[in-house]
């Protein structure tokens, strides 16, 4: 029997698919009446224009799907609210589970879950909100895969490593969770963002087939006539891209930057239906930075995985934010901005990286191996740099490296290491250690094994081991690890979050990081490489 709420839940994948197309978050919400008629709608617009007005809230925190699905709702009365439900793709976090309890809503489903901050608990459990007899169900079946999967793309392409514990708290669900990735490392459905493709599109690709026949009367009415616009409003010759930001250059080569949650960034954010890069760019720097300009040249494309580009700007009048955001000017090829992030892939894509900052040419053909084979686990550029720095502190010494993957972090090791040092470095997978093993076989200094990592520190003692596999960085591993370490010698392990991208199974506390502090044998420092990333750096204290 068709699910009676099954055009509500078209409706918020809709809503998740704009979202997507918007540069924000693919997150969306619908609500029916008891016969499953839609009364109201809206989307996550945390990555747009910052907006309250005509029952929208855009780039603020409050701009959750479900916060704009009930204010787009003129009027919400009693007891006729009472049989209504919300239909969210992901499940609601504890601000808009509350919102939807107070609104005189009864009824609660969702799609997607939610393990990292989902909260549809608080509906039943919390004295409460319970006494209200709120009423929690779930999407069918098909909607929750595909919901959790364009949820999942959305983070990977908001930066977010898959080694992240933000993204492992996703891990149990295995199928949707590798089924994402691929659609990541893919580019299938940025592919379908840049075409201004519909809903139908993307649900084919997100479940992987044909979809059931009871969907498709429905969808004609969503896609893809309602983003037909999205596709032909590009300007020629120029590729529709979901982000935007602004290269605004004084005479002096100085370039504007706004104030965010992050830090300092370029003016930026989603491109909205209806416009060009161009057309957005000029718009965020206005929004973002007062800045009235005008196009001072064709945008360059950045290698962040979203397909963002950058657009020259020429500015004629600059007043007061009216974000209210802070503004300065500062030099993009001098340290330390040369290094920001945003500002180092627009350097990259302009050819004007200063030669100090360029990655070594074996590391960049590791990356361009890791890209063509779509491997999303090389190590950051940043940690790169710093196993570098300490290969180049181990004059003649034997380093050791736990997971090849496909020789990223070898080459950044082999860049530091002198004449007269060795590496030894382990992969399990016999392809990708064949690879790397390919792609090192200049160098005398690399040996490349496919064996388990606990029987190559059989070989130690080391100066240097870098422990790029999770298993080695247990508690139980720890012992065996700083048994192969030469007094002296260095031990690195990478991906720990910082605190604020920590599960809430962590807030207790972190065993591996209470392991590797309290261990009698251990100097330990905690090194912050990026905005999610923190490696941890022991030195083995002298016998």
């Amino acid at each position: 029997m068709t699910d009676p709420f099954l055009p509500g839940w078209l409706t918020a994948m809709s809503e998740a698919w704009d979202g997507y197309l918007y540069g924000s978050y693919p997150i969306g919400a619908c609500i029916v009446d008891a016969e499953g008629n839609v009364v109201g709608r809206g989307r996550n617009r945390l990555g747009e224009p910052r907006r309250a007005h005509a029952g929208v809230i855009g780039g603020h925190d409050l701009a959750h799907a479900e916060i704009n699905a009930l204010l787009s709702v003129p009027d919400i009365r009693r007891p006729e609210c009472l049989s209504w439900t919300v239909l969210t793709t992901v499940e609601p976090c504890p601000q808009c589970a509350g919102a939807v309890a107070m609104s005189g809503i009864r009824g609660v489903s969702y799609a997607a879950p939610d393990p990292w901050g989902g909260c549809a608990r608080l509906l039943t459990d919390d004295p409460y909100v319970s006494s209200k007899g709120m009423r929690v169900g779930r999407a069918p079946e098909p909607l929750q895969r595909a919901a959790l999967r364009l949820t999942l793309v959305g983070f990977l392409e908001e930066g977010h490593r898959p080694e992240d514990r933000f993204l492992q708290s996703f891990a149990s669900h295995k199928a949707d969770f590798r089924a994402a990735r691929e659609l990541h490392v893919s580019g299938t459905l940025s592919r379908l963002r840049s075409g201004g493709a519909g809903l139908q599109d993307a649900l084919t690709e997100l479940l992987g087939g044909a979809l059931p026949l009871d969907w498709l009367d429905l969808l004609a009415d969503l896609s893809p006539a309602r983003h037909v616009t999205f596709a032909l409003d590009l300007s020629p010759g120029l590729e529709r891209t979901g982000r935007a930001c602004a290269w605004i250059e004084r005479e002096d080569g100085f370039v504007l930057m706004t104030g965010a949650r992050a830090g300092w960034t370029l003016p930026g954010g989603g491109i909205e239906r209806g416009e060009t890069p161009e057309q957005a760019a000029v718009r965020e720097a206005w929004e973002e930075a007062g800045a009235r300009c005008e196009v001072a040249g064709a945008g360059w494309t950045l290698t962040d995985g979203s397909d963002s580009v950058c657009v020259p700007l020429r500015v004629l009048t600059l007043e007061s934010s009216p974000e209210g955001r802070p503004l300065i000017w500062v030099n993009p090829h001098a340290l330390p901005w040369a290094d920001d992030v945003q500002l180092r892939q627009v350097l990259a894509a302009r050819g004007q990286t200063p030669p100090h900052l360029q990655a070594p040419p074996l590391v960049a053909r590791a990356d361009e191996l890791a890209r063509a084979s779509g491997f999303d686990r090389s190590c950051s550029e940043e940690t790169g740099r710093l196993l570098r720095t300490l290969a180049a502190s181990k004059p003649g010494g034997r380093v050791l490296e736990l997971g090849s993957g496909l020789g990223a972090g070898t080459a950044w090791l082999l860049a530091g290491m002198d004449a007269g040092a060795t590496l030894l470095t382990i992969e399990n997978d016999p392809e990708r250690a064949a690879q790397a093993a390919e792609l090192l076989r200049t160098d005398e200094r690399a040996r490349v094994l496919t064996t388990d990592w606990a029987d190559a520190l059989e070989d130690g003692p080391f100066d240097l081991i870098f422990a790029d596999v999770g298993t080695a960085k247990t508690p139980a591993a720890l012992n065996s690890l700083v048994g192969a370490l030469r007094p002296g010698g260095s031990l690195v392990l990478d991906n720990f979050s910082p605190p604020m991208y920590l599960p809430d199974g962590l807030h207790g506390g972190d065993a591996e990081r209470d392991a590797l502090f309290a261990h009698p044998q251990l100097v330990c420092s905690e090194l912050q490489v990026t905005r999610k990333e923190r490696v941890i750096l022991a030195t083995r204290r002298p016998a």
